[in-house]
């Protein structure tokens, strides 16, 4: 054999043996050691597990309702302000649709123009619907509250993110269905009845001081380490201790150890989950803010985040502030820091959060997610269950069972008519075929996929796609024969001519698959992405592995000086 061929040989070879370790560990039910290459595993899907399936709904007509009320009550404090009095400030809703309430002014004629220059100037997200000498009837803009929608969807999908370590699921499933809904998947989930509540409950907004004091005369760190080896205590991702447990026994043991009024948190990043000691009482909650957004400095034009505080809250945050001007302020959402930025100045009722010290991406990336968190607190929208099913773990391993034994049956079943009817270039074919499901297989792993119905399903049709590969080189190769072609001029021009017609084939279904990935959610996505990775591996086994194999069968024929090809 010629040194070009062992080299392709041995790639062969090495991507075989990694695709089978890395496949291992799932069907032998093995944990290796976490960090190892091969310490990944799929996920089986809510269909395959069981599980609770939810659709949560948000009532906007309570959203904007809420929003209404702040806006009235910001307008009639600014209009004080301008020494503007009020006959009348209200939000009506009779008469009206349910997701456009209106806010109702009146105050003395002679001041329409004043309290016209204040409305375009200071509330832009308010659209005027109706004018009269003495009064003006505003509206949220259609903008704003096509926003508001947008937003308030991806804040409370924020949210239930943090909530999932209350069940210890490895692979929740969350997306936003529609303009008004968010649909949540949580494979394995036995307590029902609780996720219903934890998930449905309006988010917790914070602020809180880190205790600058205190963190230099403890080491959170160190402490924490001594708790967890006293208590024999470990909180792992997926495990049975969730994580509200976990940080609830370590303040009850650090109790005696930290200063009086403090307790231990945790600030989520990308790195994991840094301690931090911070002061118990919150001075300012999410029902003091009013709205916050991505911003740019007018020098730096770097991102940041700007927001808004009602009266109330404006006058304790800038008390807090004031006081701790250099220290640190903790935004916590759910008993989670998110962000724990220094405090340059007093702040009052409106301010700006600078974010990340990396690139321009990083720092708008962090904006954005720090604004999503502080408008959960700010639009305290509750979900409301709009449907729910529960799928039972036993319906869930009936369905690995069926669905499993329908796919391998149809598989094997593919591969005897193969090698039946194609002979020895059918058993290359086969051998060919078994790769493929190995790399598609050993690919979910390295994804860390999550495998449902429709994704077995998609394997087994893997095999289908990957076979008419095959069929079509070796139509091609008897019809070289038939042209009374040599065999090896016959085989090596039955793959150069197929290979067009496979690329064709496997572009028009990747297009497919492409456009399900897109549009489709829950399984039909499971089902597209399972298909996706069955046509790059066809791709590879079809024209490459199977090419592989057909020259070691060649290079015996001329060995045994053989004159037919068996296809």
């Amino acid at each position: 054999m010629s040194k070009k061929w062992w080299v392709k040989f041995t790639l062969l070879i090495v991507v075989t043996l990694f695709s089978i370790a890395y496949v291992v560990p799932t069907f032998t039910k093995t944990a290796p050691a976490k960090g190892s290459w091969f310490s990944k595993k799929i996920n089986l899907g809510l269909d395959l597990q069981g599980g609770l399936y939810l659709v949560m709904g948000v009532d906007f007509n309570k959203v904007f309702k809420e929003i209404a009320d702040r806006q009235s009550g910001s307008i009639g404090d600014r209009l004080k302000t301008k020494a503007v009095a009020l006959a009348d400030n209200r939000v009506r809703t009779d008469g009206v649709p349910g997701d456009d309430p209106r806010i109702v002014i009146r105050f003395a004629a002679g001041q329409k123009k004043e309290v016209g220059e204040l409305l375009s100037k200071e509330f832009p997200n308010l659209r005027i619907t109706e004018d009269k000498p003495d009064w003006y009837e505003l509206g949220l803009s259609n903008d704003y509250r096509n926003d508001v929608r947008e937003k308030t969807v991806n804040q409370s999908i924020e949210v239930i993110r943090n909530r999932i370590d209350e069940f210890g699921v490895a692979e929740p499933q969350i997306s936003s269905q529609g303009s008004d809904r968010v649909v949540v998947e949580l494979p394995g989930i036995k307590d029902v009845d609780r996720a219903k509540d934890l998930i449905g409950r309006t988010a917790k907004l914070e602020f809180k001081m880190v205790d600058e004091d205190g963190s230099r005369n403890v080491i959170v760190s160190d402490l924490i380490a001594q708790i967890e080896k006293e208590k024999n205590l470990k909180y792992e991702e997926g495990g049975a201790l969730k994580f509200s447990e976990y940080v609830r026994q370590i303040n009850e043991a650090a109790q005696t150890k930290i200063p009086a009024g403090d307790e231990i948190a945790f600030e989520k990043s990308e790195m994991g989950r840094t301690p931090l000691l911070l002061k118990s009482k919150a001075e300012v909650t999410g029902n003091d803010l009013q709205d916050a957004q991505v911003s740019f400095n007018q020098e730096s034009r770097r991102p940041e985040v700007a927001f808004e505080l009602n009266p109330r809250g404006a006058v304790n945050f800038e008390k807090l502030t004031g006081d701790n001007v250099g220290k640190r302020l903790a935004i916590v959402l759910d008993g989670i820091v998110h962000s724990a930025p220094n405090i340059n100045s007093k702040i009052g009722a409106r301010g700006v959060i600078t974010t990340g010290r990396g690139g321009y991406d990083e720092a708008l990336r962090e904006s954005k997610d720090l604004a999503i968190v502080l408008r959960a607190g700010a639009l305290p929208a509750q979900l409301e269950l709009m449907e729910q099913r529960v799928v039972g773990p036993s319906l869930g391993a009936d369905s690995v069972s069926k669905g499993a034994f329908a796919s391998v049956l149809g598989i094997l079943a593919v591969f005897l008519l193969t090698a039946v009817y194609y002979r020895i270039s059918g058993v290359i074919a086969v051998m060919s075929l078994m790769m493929n499901v190995v790399l598609v297989l050993a690919i979910l792993v390295w994804l860390e996929a999550t495998l449902t119905l429709p994704g077995i399903a998609g394997i087994a049709l893997t095999v289908g796609i990957a076979v008419d590969s095959n069929v079509v080189i070796y139509e091609r190769i008897r019809e070289e024969l038939g042209l009374g072609k040599a065999i090896g001029a016959a085989v090596e021009a039955g793959f150069d001519k197929a290979f067009k017609t496979i690329l064709d084939a496997n572009v028009a279904n990747g297009i497919a698959a492409i456009i399900l990935m897109i549009y489709g959610t829950g399984p039909v996505k499971g089902f597209a992405v399972t298909m996706m990775i069955g046509i790059v591996t066809t791709l590879f086994t079809a024209v490459f592995v199977c090419r592989v194999l057909f020259d070691y069968y060649l290079k015996r024929m001329v060995d045994r000086d053989a004159k037919t090809l068996s296809i």
